[in-house]
């Protein structure tokens, strides 16, 4: 639970040495609000009443006046009227939270700072001039801890308000039901998400808080709808395809309200992370599965495009969140700096990164100019084809051409949108030098997914080379492309060799793709896979040796193969490594703070 601490006093030092006292004492995440901050409680909620908040400022977006820069969702420099920021872009409100794992570091800043302003290095003349909370918060950054930065939703608030009692009227407008609705929107969703999905999502949302009904039961509602939603594809025929159409898209805006329903309640746990994500890959496979057999029904064979979609969106996603977590490591990463500096050492490369290259830099500051216009912002949301875009296709174009022409123009969209992201993902990763932080290999190295073979490779290679491939800047792609090689080849091989076997194939790319899936979630969130079940599901390295050999030996050993690996695929890679991993999440839960859900990206991160 988190503590809320309001620092008061007359003498900043003593204000602040009280402070990381506290913070060392708490035992748990502490919320540090400003005496003279005139809110709605209910607005502190996301840094007060969140398990996942981490160590978090509360801001609001202002690039007139700003105090604080953040970049990719962090916060990398506060100001303070000693402390200066190179291109501030957000307003720091006054409440902010630091996790009990940082509290020892942040509590060892603050007294460096209670100590600057003790011996006068901070230049200031009185007391008026300092804001405790201002420079807890430069402390943070300043320490170099990573810190998330929070949007206040777009709710009234007042620092030291000439006028309290008008400014206490003007919070008390805003009722608590009000905020927590614009607590439960998300940033960043893409353009059909944002003005078609969530206004249809938010009144099943408020019916379901007035139901009390909990986010992982909307959860599961929207898997059954989406399986129906594939049954009906499957079917083939005009009527049950249109229905399908319209269910899949009732699963989509059902799959928005849970996650809506767990930041208005702040329901958060590790088992509702588990299946939002998982569950999401299920459907959308499932209805790849749907139309390709719905196709067949009509007399066309499109399980090889059902296919080969599911190879290149798996390939897509793991880039999405490689890519994404990668470039927040490099170009929002806070180095430790002196409390007492007033420089923020960004001048020159605030903006997250710097190139020698001319045409490269000319390229990045066009796209940085268009993102400035929102219509062209919007436009290349929309081609970036997140989840609400496909399943619009799918629905769309299955309703009215059929099953056939729902595969054919997703794979057209899929291609495009990959070719487009991976250009601009290729032009900003030349924009990077030197290593990554070793944060960023430990990510990576956790996905690699060897078995015996790679193991055995492994321990005759230098361990400095192979470390340091993890901290090179196109790392990032290494674990896609050996998803691309290892789906990629069991693609090739029913295709060109054994045609007969494309929907065996497809059960067993399916499979392996779920425990893809699975490690790249425990990676994100700070674990690894048990190695007994790496091994027990032979490594990339192992299953491509069996496959090569299988196919080899002729025909039936192959369809022996895939058939039976797939089945037994399911029982380890589904069901045992899923249990496996919420049995180890509620131990974590039980025993220490819980750690943050899978990148919490909601329907168009993925």
């Amino acid at each position: 639970m988190t503590a809320l601490l309001v620092p008061a006093g007359a003498n900043t030092e003593e204000v602040l040495r009280d402070v990381a006292r506290k913070l060392r004492a708490a035992g748990d995440a502490v919320a540090l609000v400003a005496p003279d901050l005139v809110i709605a409680p209910a607005a502190l909620a996301p840094i007060v009443n969140d398990p996942f908040a981490g160590t978090a400022l509360l801001v609001q977006a202002d690039v007139d006046s700003g105090d604080t820069r953040v970049r990719h969702h962090l916060v990398n420099s506060v100001g303070s009227s000693h402390h200066r920021v190179t291109a501030p872009d957000h307003q720091f409100v006054g409440a902010l939270a630091v996790s009990a794992s940082d509290a020892e570091v942040v509590a060892e800043a603050i007294e460096s700072m209670a100590a600057a302003v003790a011996s006068g290095a901070l230049g200031l003349q009185s007391e008026l001039e300092i804001d405790p909370v201002q420079l807890v918060a430069v402390a943070i950054v300043r320490a170099g801890v990573s810190c998330r930065a929070v949007e206040l939703v777009n709710v009234p608030w007042f620092r030291s308000p000439a006028n309290l009692p008008a400014a206490e009227q003007a919070v008390s407008a805003v009722s608590d039901e009000r905020i927590a609705q614009l607590q439960a929107n998300r940033v960043d969703d893409g353009f059909y998400s944002t003005f078609v999905v969530r206004k249809l999502s938010k009144p099943i949302t408020r019916l379901a808080i007035r139901l009390g009904l909990s986010p992982n039961l909307i959860t599961v509602i929207s898997l059954l709808v989406g399986l129906g939603a594939a049954a009906c594809f499957a079917l083939g025929y005009r009527w049950p395809v249109v229905i399908g159409a319209v269910l899949l898209q009732l699963s989509l805006i059902i799959d928005c309200v849970d996650g809506e329903v767990a930041r208005a309640t702040r329901k958060f746990s590790a088992l509702g992370a588990w299946l939002d994500a998982s569950t999401d890959r299920v459907k959308e496979y499932l209805a790849y599965a749907g139309l390709a057999a719905g196709a067949m029904v009509l007399g066309s064979d499109l399980w090889p495009v059902a296919l080969i979609l599911l190879v290149l969106q798996t390939t897509r996603h793991m880039t999405d969140y490689d890519f994404s977590r990668v470039q927040r490591m490099r170009e929002a990463k806070v180095e430790p700096r002196d409390v007492a500096d007033p420089d923020d050492g960004a001048a020159g490369g605030a903006g997250g990164w710097t190139t020698g290259d001319r045409s490269i830099s000319s390229a990045m500051e066009l796209s940085a100019r268009m993102n400035r216009r929102s219509a062209i912002r919007w436009f290349k949301r929309a081609i970036h084809l997140p989840i609400g875009e496909r399943w619009l296709i799918i629905s769309v174009v299955a309703a009215l051409f059929g099953p056939r022409w729902a595969l054919l123009v997703l794979l057209a969209g899929v291609l495009l949108a990959l070719a487009y992201v991976t250009t601009g993902r290729v032009l900003r990763t030349a924009t990077w030098h030197g290593l990554a932080p070793a944060a960023t290999g430990v990510l990576l190295a956790r996905q690699f997914d060897g078995g015996p073979v790679a193991a055995l490779i492994a321990r005759i290679s230098p361990a400095v080379t192979r470390d340091r491939i993890w901290l090179t800047p196109p790392a990032w792609a290494i674990p896609a492309l050996l998803r691309l090689f290892e789906l990629g080849l069991v693609t090739v091989l029913a295709l060109f060799w054994q045609p007969s076997f494309v929907v065996l194939a497809f059960w067993w790319v399916a499979v392996v793709t779920f425990h893809h899936y699975d490690v790249l979630y425990r990676a994100l969130q700070g674990y690894a896979m048990p190695k007994w079940l790496t091994w027990l599901g032979l490594g990339w390295d192992g299953r491509t040796i069996l496959l090569l050999c299988a196919c080899a030996l002729g025909a039936s050993i192959f369809e022996f193969t895939l058939s039976i690996g797939a089945a037994v695929g399911a029982l380890l890679f589904v069901v045992i490594a899923s249990a496996q991993w919420l049995v180890t999440q509620q131990q974590a839960s039980s025993n220490a703070a819980p750690l943050n859900p899978v990148e919490r990206t909601g329907k168009d991160g993925t």
